[in-house]
């Protein structure tokens, strides 16, 4: 297993969420559209899910509905694995291989932006979808708005 790909089981470890309700779902989208105003990045598209039901979704200025069609890749991606986006594809690589050699573009995608939302015990019961950014920009978005919820949640 590459380096990556084990810092980013860490990294699951460690964005459990104690709880995810439909309001924790607005959270954490509110959490996310903060975090990219605030950094200065240009928009992107948020979908946030909890199993077949989407709770959230924001197109901000910049994206486009092709965003949303790469976040619900990556976000399909994510269902398959349990694993964030951006894992899949270091898996893959990791062994010698090319994820999209078995997985079809069109419905899957292991670029960085989709993150699992795990409660400790409990495990998937959500995921976190960004696309409008870089790979490595929508994984850091995912990330940082899943750490600003979390700080919110606990206080």
């Amino acid at each position: 297993m590459s380096d990556l790909a084990s810092e980013l089981l860490c990294l699951e470890q460690e964005l459990q969420v104690p709880s995810f309700s439909n309001e924790d779902a607005l959270l954490l989208g509110l959490c996310a559209a903060e975090w990219i105003r605030e950094s200065g990045k240009p928009g992107v598209f948020i979908v946030i899910k909890r199993g077949a039901s989407t709770l959230f979704t924001y197109c901000m200025g910049n994206a486009s509905s092709d965003n949303r069609l790469f976040a619900e890749r990556k976000i399909n991606t994510v269902e398959m694995f349990e694993h964030c986006s951006m894992y899949a594809g270091e898996k893959y690589k990791s062994k010698g291989r090319v994820f999209e050699s078995y997985y079809d573009e069109t419905v899957y995608q292991c670029k960085g932006g989709a993150f699992p939302i795990s409660i400790p015990g409990t495990g998937m019961v959500g995921v976190i979808g960004i696309s409008g950014l870089s790979a490595a920009e929508d994984h850091e978005v995912s990330v940082m708005a899943l750490k600003k919820f979390i700080q919110k949640k606990n206080g």
